[in-house]
């Protein structure tokens, strides 16, 4: 017994002066030369590495430097895929044995360039698959199929991947480029919950994270999220749901909401990832609640959203505070650009604003000055005590089914279409006059305009033109129905 002891005693002697001797990295070229043309012929992309060192001491570790994947060159000369470095943290003993056993995972600066075409493909679809794979396939079937290897073997207890960037550029619109994409998931198990945090990084504003516990299914390749919250500019939406189908085309089923919260922040990061208008301010009550279904490659989300009294301040139409309700359904993937695919409907309305249009308060108030407005009363034709709206969207079209705005001066009533992918109004609207300015127009200070039933002049005008600065003219088809076009032209020209 005391000599086995001696002789255990000696060889650990031994491997540990060897450990000391041997230089801290140990240069594996010789495999890099043999396996990364295995790794090419698995993604069918070129591949290439710098250094591959395997290091023993302190901790035996196997680091690759400078991974580049280049990409398909039907999307980019650019690469798909760049690492600055790779880090595989190996167990000891399974390494004293001739077995790579990987406890960590570590990717740093990692940087992905997604590429989308019009038809909906994306620049990764055709990794792994490779050339005439299914006509051989189709001509000599294969006797026995492999099994795929679980991907509890794949996946290390530890993995992080530290300062990631991800760009997603599509064919006629601004690229989406989403910084500081850190990683993190500790104690990976198929038999229990493990905690996993995801966060990101936009200039100017706080990281956006979502953390909480996820379980994995192994048989079903199911991930559930458990206990999980996403947190933006503190401001937290509990999630739930799974993804499923993890060995094929994954599929989304998860949802996450908050039914009251403070909107300013939510607003701030839109504005942030160019979603929302710079100059566009919004603070107040809100919730919301999204839902992501389908597969990953045709996903869409659910939106809905309640307004539970904003503070809008928009240059472009109006400031007030806003109620309603709004219902969106946002296609993921396909060839449609947005503006075209989306979906839905709305009911709001605005109390105690002013509107900001410019050329709009100039044309209300040349017709109120016509019929002998005075100068301090005319600031009551661009405030409102009531602006409402009930709409639809669909291929690319927002159709105003009904527009109503109440101020001290006037009542207008109208409809009309807006065009998304330009933001150009087509709107008509019928402006009555306060009585006690219909009144004064009697008088004989004005020509004669036709009146509604309650005796109040009406202004039939068209709105049409971009969002910014629409142009604002007298409606002719209803004015020359009244009998007045021509007179109304020749006003108008005057001005």
């Amino acid at each position: 017994m005391k000599k086995a002891l001696r002789i255990g005693a000696g060889l650990i002697a031994v491997l540990i002066a060897i450990l000391v001797l041997l230089p801290p990295f140990i240069n594996l070229g010789a495999y890099k030369a043999h396996y990364l043309p295995l790794v090419e012929e698995a993604l069918q992309r070129k591949v290439d590495a710098g250094e591959v060192r395997l290091r023993i001491i302190p901790t035996p570790s196997i680091r690759v430097s400078a991974l580049n994947v280049s990409d398909n060159p039907a999307f980019s000369k650019e690469p798909f895929f760049t690492a600055q470095r790779i880090r595989l943290r190996l167990r000891f003993w399974p390494l004293l044995r001739g077995q790579f056993e990987v406890e960590e995972f570590i990717l740093e600066k990692p940087v992905v360039n997604l590429v989308k075409q019009p038809d909906g493909t994306f620049n990764f679809a055709d990794m792994g698959k490779k050339k005439g794979r299914e006509e051989t396939e189709k001509k000599e079937p294969v006797a026995k199929t492999r099994e795929p290897v679980p991907l509890s073997e794949l996946i290390p207890a530890r993995v992080r991947i530290e300062d990631g960037d991800i760009s997603l550029r599509t064919k006629g619109q601004k690229p989406l480029k989403i910084q500081g994409v850190d990683v993190s998931l500790r104690d990976f198990s198929t038999d229990h919950p493990f905690p996993c945090r995801v966060a990101l990084r936009l200039p100017g504003l706080r990281p956006i994270a979502l953390e909480g516990l996820l379980s994995y299914q192994e048989p079903a390749a199911i991930l559930t999220l458990r206990e999980t919250r996403l947190k933006a500019q503190d401001v937290e939406f509990p999630v739930s749901g799974a993804v499923s189908d993890l060995k094929g085309v994954p599929h989304l089923n998860l949802t996450l909401g908050n039914d009251g919260f403070e909107s300013r922040p939510l607003f701030q990061l839109l504005s942030a990832a160019d979603i929302t208008p710079k100059e566009l301010e919004i603070s107040g009550a809100m919730g919301l609640r999204v839902a992501v279904k389908g597969p990953s490659n045709s996903a869409a989300s659910e939106v809905s959203a309640q307004l539970k009294g904003l503070k809008v301040s928009d240059p472009r139409a109006f400031n007030g505070t806003v109620t309603g309700d709004i219902r969106l359904n946002i296609p993921l993937g396909g060839e449609t650009p947005t503006t075209q695919s989306l979906r839905g409907d709305g009911k709001l309305a605005a109390k105690d604003g002013v509107l900001t249009n410019v050329d709009l308060i100039e044309k209300i108030q040349q017709i109120t000055g016509f019929i002998g407005v005075p100068m301090e009363q005319r600031s009551g034709a661009t405030t409102f005590k009531t602006l409402e709206t009930e709409f639809t969207l669909g291929s690319g079209i927002a159709d105003v089914q009904r527009l109503f705005l109440a101020s001290p001066l006037m009542e207008a009533q109208g409809s009309g279409k807006m065009v998304l992918g330009s933001m150009s109004l087509d709107l008509r609207i019928e402006v009555a006059l306060a009585p006690e300015i219909s009144a004064r127009a009697g008088s004989g200070k004005a020509p004669p305009f036709f009146k509604d039933d309650q005796g109040r002049i009406v202004v039939p005008l068209r709105i049409k033109g971009p969002v910014k600065r629409p142009s604002v003219h007298p409606d002719s088809e209803k004015l020359l129905k009244k009998g007045m076009g021509q007179l109304f032209e020749r006003f108008f020209r005057r001005k």
